[in-house]
């Protein structure tokens, strides 16, 4: 075998490796269902109430506290991703709440 057909199988070994470990990682754990409750909904953030607003924010607080205790990888990559769902939550709940504040 060549050095590129080397270097080519190494990285695909690799990635195949990362992979798996992120699904081991993270695939019995019950915080991932949670995360995905809390961020599946971020598409429809415009049309949840201010108190579903505030739910979704507290859900991804607790959520954030489970991250934190997995290993590097996934936390770093969750975290990530939980915090702009949260920041997306948090926009628009002042934006509503801005909204309802009499001129």
């Amino acid at each position: 075998m060549n050095t590129k057909g080397r270097l080519k199988l190494l990285i695909l070994t690799g990635c195949l490796s990362l992979f798996i470990t992120l699904q081991t990682a993270y695939g019995e754990d019950a915080w991932r269902t949670d995360f995905d409750a809390a961020c599946a909904q971020s598409d429809d953030a415009m049309a949840f109430s201010i108190p579903e607003l505030k739910k979704l924010i507290e859900q991804c607080d607790r959520v954030q506290n489970s991250i934190e205790a997995q290993e590097d990888t996934v936390r770093k990559v969750f975290l990530r991703r939980l915090q702009m769902c949260r920041n997306l939550y948090v926009f628009v709940l002042e934006t509503k709440m801005h909204e309802q504040k009499p001129k």
